[in-house]
């Protein structure tokens, strides 16, 4: 959408419609890829091997927004710790308690819920 378009759109037009994610399985090359930095861009992230489309929360997922650093990444290790220091964005969940597995599946519940599981995370990438 042009400069002009945008400034002239009326405001109860209906925004855009949202990068429909493409169903299939991502490396986690892949999946950095889709961190919110391209806006034509669907918005993805990975939890216990599976990849959502998060898109519809592009407020609380996409640049600026809260969760913005979870975008384009393997997030489960830092759901389930409910931390969001960088080296805690890795799929790897050895060492985590039965508190944190819990937690984890309880977001797992909620992304499932919310968003779009649009296929598995590779091993390898």
């Amino acid at each position: 959408m042009g400069f002009f378009s945008r400034l002239f759109r009326r405001k109860d037009a209906p925004p855009p419609p949202l990068p429909e994610a493409e169903a299939r399985d991502y490396t986690l090359a892949e999946l950095a890829q889709y961190d919110g930095s391209d806006p034509r861009k669907p918005l993805l992230l990975a939890i216990r091997g599976e990849v959502y489309d998060v898109g519809r929360g592009r407020d609380f997922y996409g640049p600026g927004g809260p969760y913005a650093m979870f975008a384009g990444k393997d997030c489960t290790r830092a759901l389930a710790k409910v931390a969001f220091e960088r080296e805690l964005f890795t799929g790897d969940m050895e060492g985590l308690d039965q508190d944190e597995l819990d937690k984890l599946e309880e977001w797992i519940e909620i992304f499932e819920g919310k968003y779009r599981r649009i296929g598995r995370l590779l091993s390898r990438g």
